[in-house]
């Protein structure tokens, strides 16, 4: 296995277990929203970085979702979601679950068709190194 394939596979693995709690979180009501959508943040952080490793692609090692996307698309990549709900999801990778700050509202069905094109658009790009 090549080292750029197992990278990917890693992620990839990474971000399944983060969208496993995401998805167990978001059925209990007592779950607070934003460690539920933190999950969420952590998932598509990984499925987008799944896909650099596919491309054998240095990144920033960074949380911010928003500099991956613009990452993605200077190399022709394009992220099967949109800029505005990244923007409003990505600071649930750190600020919100600390600094007890009004959180952007994201619904847990926004995060959980992201998680899943995102899984999909990973998937299939992981496969094609086979």
């Amino acid at each position: 296995m090549t080292p750029q394939r197992e990278e990917a596979e890693q992620l990839l693995a990474a971000a399944e277990r983060d969208a496993v709690a995401f998805r167990i979180l978001s059925a209990d009501p007592e779950a607070p929203t934003e460690i539920v959508l933190f999950h969420a943040q952590q998932a598509a952080e990984k499925f987008i970085k799944a896909v650099f490793a596919t491309q054998g692609m240095v990144y920033r090692r960074t949380h911010d979702l928003l500099v991956l996307w613009e990452t993605a698309r200077d190399h022709g990549l394009s992220v099967p979601t949109n800029y505005e709900l990244l923007a409003r999801l990505g600071p649930y990778a750190v600020e919100f679950r600390y600094l007890g700050a009004a959180v952007p509202e994201v619904s847990k069905l926004e995060a959980e068709r992201l998680i899943e094109a995102l899984r999909v658009w990973a998937s299939q790009h992981v496969a094609k190194l086979q």
